[in-house]
C-alpha cells in the first residue's frame, strides 16, 4: 500500500469535486443517516477550523465494473412518480479522472448539505430545509440554525436581505466557485441599513461583533483541511473490500464518558472502598426498576454523565468541580462535555451509593410524563430527563425545609414541558446549554410560585411555560405528527410514545403481556401494509396512494397498534374487515384493551367497513391520539 497518496482539500474544493463527478459514491454504501445536529456539528468545527477527519477514495479507470453515483439524498421525484434519490449534480456527469468514496460518504453529504444546496424538494423528506449562520446568537452553540424550507418561506428568508436583517446567512451557495464572492458581498451588506428593518442597523459595537463572527465562518471554510487518502486503481476490488473492512472496525473515537472512566478510577483507586469503575456502575444501576433501557454502558453511556453534571447545576450545596486539563472549573451550567468532565468524584460517589433512588427517580419521571414506562430509545429528547432528575434529587437531598413545593409540582411542570419541548422540536438544536439553563428556571419558578392553592398554582404554572414554549402551532404538529409515517427524529418518537407506554395485554390473546421494559413492546399496523398497497383504489385512494395523500397514512402512528409478532402474524393474514371476527375478538376486555389503544367503538365500526372505513378510521383513531396528546402540553 505504499503507493497511497494522502492529500487535503477544504470546503469549496470538495464541493466542486463531488458535484461535478470527480467523487463519487458506490451504491453498496449505506443511505445519509446522520440527523441534522450531527450536520450541525460537524458545520461548527469547519467554522471553528478545528479537524474534520478524512476521506478515503479509490482512483477508478473508464471501464470500472463498479456502480457508482453522486451523492444524494431520498426524496420525492415528480419524473418517477414516488420516491426517489435527489443528486449533488447531474447524476450523469463524470470528470476525466475519477474516484470513489470508500469512507467519509457521511462527511461528505453533510457537507454538501450544509454548504453545497443538497436538498430534499418534497418538504416532507427529511433534510429538506437549509442551514444558516445565526451572527445574532450569543451562545456559540446556538449559531448555526437549521430552517425547513416551510419556516424559510414564512420567514421570509430565502430574501437575503431580509434574512441578514435578522442576523442569518445562508451556507449554502448553488455553485461552489462562487463561495468567495458570496462571502464578500455577506461583508459588505452586514453593515448596509437597507438590509435591516425599517433601515435602522444595530449599534455598531454589535454590528462588529457579527462581523467577527461571519468572518471566522467564513475563514473556517476556507482554511479548514480535510484529509484525502487515494488508494491508487492498481488495487483490486478484493483488497478494497478489505481496506473498507478494516475502515469500519479501526479508529473507534475515545468518548467522554471513557476519560471519565479513567480519571474517576484514577482518583477513587486509593481510598479503601472499592474504586469507581464508571460503566460497571452505568450497568449496575440499569438493573434497577425504572432505569431499565436508560442506564447502560454500551447504549448512550453518556446520559447518565449528563444526569450526574444535571444535579450539580441544580445543588445549593455544590462540591467543588474538578480540574479539567489542569484549568481550574468554577462552576458546572451545562451538560457539555467539559462540564461532565468537571463533575467531581464526591458527587459520583454520592450518586451511585443512591441508585435506587436514582433508578426510582426515573421510573417517577416516566409516569409523569406518559403514565407508564419507555426506554431512552422511545425517548424524543433523552437528555430532557436530566431536568427532571436534576430537580427531585435536588428536592430529596439538598433543598432546605423552607423549600415549599413537592414532587406533585414537578410531575406536573415537567410532564408539559416534556411535551411542548418535543413538539416544539425544541432540543434539536443548542440543548447540551438550554438544559443548564432550563434547570435555573425551573428551580427559580418552583421556588416563587409554589405556596398557593394546586388548582391556582397550574394556572400560573400555563402561563410561565408559555413565556418559556409557547403553544402555538403545537396542536398542528402533533396532528402532522401522529397522521404522517414519513416524519422521523423527535416528532416520531412523540408520536408514538403512548402506544408504547399504554401496551399491556395482547388484543389477540389476553394471556400475553406485552409491556416489557426488557423486550420493547412492538407496534405493528392495524391496516396492514400489504392489503394498503393492494387497495389504492376507491375510498381508500385518498389515503393510500402517494401521489394524492396529503400524509403517509400506512405507516404513520394512527395506523400502528401494540401487538405480540404472534398475533400480528393471523391479524396481518386477514381482510381487515374481517380479522376481529375471525380471530374472536368479542370479550369485553379485549374490546376494552382495543380502548386502551386509541380504537374505541367508533374506530371498530369503520375497521369492519374495510376499505370503505379506512378514511374515517385514520381521522378518527388520530384525533383521539392527538387530543390526548394536546392534553399533555398543560399543567
Amino acid at each position: 500500500m505504499s503507493e497511497i497518496q494522502v492529500l487535503d482539500t477544504n470546503v469549496p474544493a470538495l464541493l466542486k469535486r463531488l458535484k461535478s463527478g470527480e467523487y463519487l459514491t458506490p451504491e453498496f454504501q449505506r443511505d445519509f443517516v446522520w440527523n441534522s445536529a450531527a450536520v450541525i456539528s460537524l458545520i461548527n468545527s469547519i467554522i471553528d477550523s478545528k479537524p474534520i477527519g478524512m476521506i478515503t477514495l479509490w482512483e477508478q479507470e473508464d471501464t470500472s465494473d463498479l456502480q457508482l453515483e453522486h451523492l444524494s439524498i431520498p426524496d420525492y421525484r415528480q419524473d418517477l412518480g414516488g420516491t426517489g434519490p435527489s443528486y449533488f449534480g447531474n447524476n450523469q456527469d463524470r470528470t476525466g479522472r475519477f474516484f470513489a468514496i470508500l469512507d467519509g460518504k457521511q462527511r461528505s453529504t453533510a457537507i454538501a448539505l450544509a454548504f453545497g444546496g443538497l436538498r430534499a424538494i418534497d418538504g416532507k423528506y427529511k433534510h429538506s430545509g437549509r442551514y444558516f449562520l445565526n451572527v445574532a446568537a450569543e451562545d456559540p452553540l446556538d449559531r448555526i440554525l437549521y430552517k425547513s424550507e416551510k419556516e424559510i418561506q414564512k420567514d421570509g428568508l430565502n430574501i437575503p436581505a431580509t434574512a441578514i436583517g435578522k442576523g442569518l446567512f445562508p451556507l449554502w451557495v448553488d455553485d461552489p466557485d462562487s463561495i468567495y464572492s458570496v462571502w464578500m458581498d455577506y461583508t459588505q451588506k452586514i453593515g448596509n441599513p437597507e438590509c435591516y428593518p425599517s433601515g435602522q442597523l444595530p449599534p455598531q459595537e454589535e454590528i462588529q461583533r457579527r462581523y467577527q463572527v461571519l468572518q471566522k465562518a467564513f475563514n473556517g471554510i476556507i482554511n479548514t483541511k480535510l484529509a484525502v487518502y487515494i488508494v491508487p486503481k492498481s488495487q483490486s476490488l478484493g483488497e478494497i473490500c478489505e481496506i473498507f473492512e478494516t475502515l469500519n472496525t479501526t479508529g473507534t473515537k475515545v468518548s467522554t464518558v471513557d476519560l471519565i472512566h479513567s480519571w474517576l478510577y484514577a482518583d477513587t483507586v486509593g481510598r479503601g472502598s472499592q474504586p469507581i469503575l464508571l460503566r460497571q456502575e452505568i450497568d449496575e444501576l440499569g438493573e434497577y426498576d425504572g432505569a431499565v433501557g436508560w442506564s447502560s454502558s454500551k447504549e448512550r453511556p453518556e446520559l447518565i454523565a449528563q444526569i450526574a453534571a444535571a444535579i450539580h447545576v441544580a445543588l445549593d450545596n455544590k462540591p467543588e468541580p474538578r480540574s479539567v486539563s489542569g484549568a481550574k472549573v468554577t462552576r458546572i451550567s451545562s451538560i457539555k462535555s467539559p462540564d461532565l468532565l468537571a463533575v467531581p468524584d464526591r458527587l459520583w460517589e454520592t450518586f451511585f451509593d443512591r441508585k435506587q433512588d436514582v433508578a426510582k427517580f426515573l421510573g417517577d419521571m416516566q409516569e409523569a410524563v406518559s403514565g407508564g414506562r419507555f426506554s431512552m430509545n422511545q425517548c424524543p429528547y433523552p437528555a430532557s430527563a436530566t431536568i427532571y432528575m436534576a430537580l427531585r434529587w435536588y428536592r430529596e437531598f439538598d433543598a432546605p425545609k423552607s423549600v415549599n413545593w413537592d414532587q406533585q409540582h414537578l410531575d406536573n411542570l415537567f410532564r408539559a414541558f416534556f411535551w411542548r419541548n418535543a413538539f416544539s422540536t425544541r432540543y434539536d438544536q443548542g440543548f447540551l446549554t438550554k438544559v443548564g439553563r432550563d434547570i435555573a428556571d425551573f428551580k427559580a419558578f418552583l421556588g416563587s410560585n409554589s405556596s398557593t392553592n394546586f388548582e391556582d398554582w397550574k394556572s400560573v404554572a400555563n402561563t410561565w411555560l408559555d413565556k418559556l414554549i409557547p403553544t402555538e402551532g403545537l396542536k398542528y404538529e402533533i396532528d402532522r405528527s401522529v397522521s404522517d409515517g414519513s416524519l422521523s427524529g423527535a416528532l416520531r418518537k412523540a408520536a408514538l410514545l403512548l402506544l408504547y407506554t399504554k401496551s399491556r395485554k395482547d388484543v389477540v390473546d389476553l394471556s400475553l403481556d406485552i409491556q416489557n421494559m426488557n423486550n420493547t413492546p412492538q407496534l405493528h399496523h392495524i391496516f396492514p401494509r400489504d392489503w394498503c398497497a393492494n387497495n389504492r383504489t376507491g375510498a381508500a385512494k385518498e389515503y393510500l396512494d402517494p401521489k394524492i395523500s396529503e400524509y403517509e397514512w400506512v405507516n404513520s402512528p394512527a395506523n400502528l397498534m401494540p401487538m405480540a409478532r404472534s398475533s400480528n402474524l393471523k391479524w396481518k393474514a386477514q381482510n381487515p374487515s374481517m380479522a376481529i371476527d375471525q380471530l374472536g375478538i368479542n370479550s369485553s376486555e379485549q374490546i376494552d384493551e382495543f380502548d386502551r389503544y386509541f380504537v374505541d367503538a367508533k374506530c371498530l365500526g369503520f375497521l369492519k367497513q374495510g376499505a370503505d372505513g379506512l378514511g374515517n378510521f385514520m381521522k378518527h383513531r388520530a384525533a383521539l391520539i392527538s387530543n390526548e396528546l394536546d392534553r399533555r402540553l398543560y399543567v
